[in-house]
Parts: structure tokens; C-alpha cells; sequence
């Protein structure tokens, strides 16, 4: 057995931060890091990265949907349990407890969800201890505290940029959405803004301003439903694509799309029947995915009066996390190593996109321009989480290299539509 003393003394020895600054290449962002994932992340060197984020007590990967401390961080990364995780990280040996370890446990604590109480042994013994293990747990507490205003704050500056958004902004959507063959529903909740700020940083005060454009926004919303946040595409001045955007610094072509706010266990409602109405409910990574399909069943003139259209913003969401990673049989990190992915096991306890309790069909897409590996393995661990007594899930794949979008410009239709009827 390994004492909690002994865990909090791997973890102050090894800062997370420090750790996955051997594998990849990191940013200072807020009061941490970001960059690419020591999981996830096929290149430990791409500049922009930014779904890592990380600072010295924990981490968590917007992509792989991993997160954790350093002992999780090093078990994941190299396909180890906890216990060969805390051997590789200094074992069981005692290590005397300073009161930067202390402060850490400190932390710690707070984060674990322990009230402050009573201080425990061996911190309570020693003065210099006891101090220093309140002051990691009242650091925490105000950081949370600080934390969870930030995130209202944010959620209120999207929603004035949602709001401040005319509702026939829908029309300009449209003609984009048109340019690409898409129609959407009356209904979808899509509007336009017509200079929408993309920040370079995450800074609150004088962020980098790197471009202001029209931009699709979509709301993301939870299972109640309550806004958290919002999609962004930025789109061409004429409306006819997504905008090319280049950092002015590095000219690195940086991506159209973002997603601001919270998202976990949220989706962007694409329109359809009403939800206490519907029956069936159809789902993908992204917007352009799900309305293609749509697209292709208003064509061939499927009925949709009881079928809403959701889309999950992007496929660990959709999926939620595993309770475990694989080696892919291919891809390699820069190390040499097989490179972690999450397994088809769903980890229920995490949140995912939401599916209502009336739904009795569920199909679920899965795009064939993504690594066809871990693609399959996140639908699997969807249609598993998603599964009900009475209700039917299916999974239904584009073909390899190609998405729904690219079927329905190629055919006017997409495979889809024989699927369902099978």
C-alpha cells in the first residue's frame, strides 16, 4: 500500500506541467499550459495546438477526453496501470514531506472535494506543515472560486455575442450552407455575425486579436437546456467558404472553427420536430455532417416529422470518455511508441452528448475522413453509452477518406438512407 503522503510527494516531485513539456511543445496560457496532447498527438510540435491544457497539479485533453494528475498522465502515456505509474514516478520509497509537498497536498485535498476539517498526519504534526497544507487548500479554494466566475463571465460574453445576432442572420447562414449543397431546418439554431473577433490567446486582459469576420455561430446547450457556450465558423467575407486565417506573427494557418465556453455534455440543436414529439433522433460530429443528411432525406422526401438533428460538436463529446486506452496498430508518437486512443469501453460517470428519454432511434454518423481506428472504437463506446431498453442505436459510417458532406455534392444522397431501411 502507498500512503496519501507518499502520493502527494510523487506529484510535488514531478509538476505536470514539467512532465509534458518532455513529450510536447508547450504555451504559457492563463495561470497554465496548452499544446499538443502527450496522448493524443501525433506531432509533439504543432504550433496552435490548444486542446492540452495542463499546469502543475493536472491535465485534461479536449480530444482524447483524458485528464488527471501525473501519475494518470503517465500511466496513459505509456499504457501503464497505477500502480507501475507510481513505481516509474519513485515507488513506495519514503520521501520526507517538506512543506512545498505539504502545500501541494494541500491543494490537492481541496480538489478532491475534502472539506479542510481537521488536518491529517503526518501534515497536522509539524507547525510548518500544518500551515503550509491550509494554504494549498485555501489557494485552491480561491482559484476555483475565481474559476467558476471566469466561466459565467465567458457564458455571458458568448451570449451577448449570440444574442446581439439578428435571427434573420439564419438567410446569410443559409447561403453559405447552400454553397456547399446544405440545406437546414426552419428551426436550426444557426445565425450569423457579421464581425466576430478570433483571438490568438486566451489572455482576459488585451487578448491578440488576429482577425474579425462573419462567422456562423451555433449555441451549445445542455441537457436542461441552458446556454454554455458557442461554435464558431469564420467564413469568407462573400459567404462562399470557411475563412482562411493566418496568425500575422508565424503566417500559420490557423483553423476556421472554434468552440468557446463549455461543451462537455452539451450539443447544437440543428432543428426538426419538436423534442417531446420525436421518436428519432440523428447525430454526428458536426454540423455540416448532420444537415448533409438531412439534406439527402428532404430529397428523397423521408418523413421527419418526429426526427430531431443534433449535432455533438466533436466526436469525444459525442462519444464521452473511455474507461481505458489501445495502442492504435499504427500510428506512432515521436517517441516510437504505439499511440494511446481511446478504447470502445464508455467511462458513464463522464458527461457526453445527450439523448432524450423518448427517443426510440437513435442513428449515430460516423465520418470516413478521421482515423478510421479510433473512429470506430468512440462510435462503438457511443451507441454502447447511448443504449436503452426499447430503443434502437445504429451506427452508420461514410465511406473510407470521404465524410457526408462529400457523398451528398458526389450523389445527392447519402448511404444513409438504405441503412435506415435495413
Amino acid at each position: 500500500m502507498i500512503s496519501t503522503s507518499q502520493l502527494a510527494a510523487i506529484r510535488a516531485a514531478h509538476p505536470v506541467d514539467k512532465m509534458a513539456r518532455q513529450w510536447v511543445k508547450l504555451r504559457r496560457y492563463r495561470k497554465g499550459y496548452i499544446g499538443p496532447c502527450p496522448i493524443c498527438s501525433t506531432d509533439p510540435d504543432k504550433r496552435g495546438a490548444t486542446k492540452f491544457e495542463c499546469d502543475a497539479d493536472t491535465w485534461k485533453c479536449a480530444v482524447c477526453r483524458n485528464g488527471g494528475d501525473v501519475i494518470e498522465l503517465f500511466a496513459k502515456r505509456n499504457g501503464l496501470d497505477f500502480k507501475g505509474a507510481v513505481e516509474w514516478l519513485g515507488g513506495t520509497a519514503e520521501i520526507k514531506i517538506t512543506p512545498e509537498i505539504a502545500k501541494r497536498a494541500g491543494a490537492r485535498s481541496h480538489k478532491d472535494g475534502q472539506a479542510l476539517g481537521e488536518v491529517p498526519a503526518p501534515y497536522g504534526d509539524d507547525p510548518d506543515l500544518r500551515v503550509a497544507f491550509i494554504a494549498g487548500w485555501s489557494e485552491s479554494r480561491r482559484r476555483a472560486d475565481y474559476e467558476t466566475f471566469a466561466r459565467e463571465r465567458e457564458r455571458q460574453r458568448l451570449w451577448g455575442f449570440w444574442n446581439g445576432c439578428s435571427e434573420h442572420g439564419i438567410d446569410a447562414v443559409r447561403s453559405y450552407l447552400l454553397a456547399r449543397g446544405i440545406h437546414a431546418p426552419w428551426n436550426a439554431k444557426l445565425r450569423l455575425h457579421p464581425a466576430m473577433p478570433y483571438f490568438g490567446d486566451g489572455r482576459e486582459r488585451e487578448p491578440r486579436l488576429i482577425h474579425r469576420g462573419p462567422a456562423m455561430l451555433a449555441p451549445i446547450l445542455s441537457a436542461e437546456p441552458r446556454f454554455t457556450g458557442l461554435h464558431i465558423t469564420w467564413l469568407e467575407l462573400d459567404l462562399s467558404g470557411k475563412a482562411q486565417i493566418l496568425d500575422p506573427e508565424t503566417g500559420e494557418v490557423l483553423p476556421s472553427k472554434k468552440v468557446r465556453g463549455s461543451k462537455a455534455g452539451g450539443y447544437i440543436d440543428l432543428g426538426g420536430c419538436a423534442p417531446g414529439e420525436a421518436t428519432r433522433m440523428i447525430a454526428g460530429e458536426g454540423i455540416e455532417t448532420v444537415l448533409s443528411v438531412y439534406t439527402a432525406m428532404l430529397r428523397a422526401k423521408r418523413d421527419l416529422s418526429r426526427t430531431l438533428f443534433r449535432a455533438g460538436i466533436d466526436l469525444g463529446n459525442l462519444a464521452g470518455r473511455a474507461s481505458e486506452t489501445l495502442a492504435h496498430p499504427t500510428i506512432k508518437t515521436a517517441a516510437g511508441r504505439a499511440l494511446r486512443v481511446p478504447g470502445s469501453i464508455a467511462d458513464v460517470s463522464s458527461p457526453a452528448m445527450p439523448v432524450p428519454d423518448n427517443i426510440t432511434e437513435l442513428v449515430l454518423l460516423g465520418d470516413g475522413d478521421s482515423d478510421a481506428f479510433t473512429t470506430r472504437h468512440a462510435m462503438t463506446r457511443a451507441a454502447a453509452r447511448h443504449a436503452r431498453p426499447g430503443r434502437v442505436v445504429r451506427v452508420v459510417f461514410a465511406p473510407d477518406g470521404l465524410d457526408f458532406n462529400d457523398l451528398l455534392k458526389r450523389n445527392g444522397r447519402a448511404p444513409l438512407l438504405t441503412e435506415m431501411d435495413a
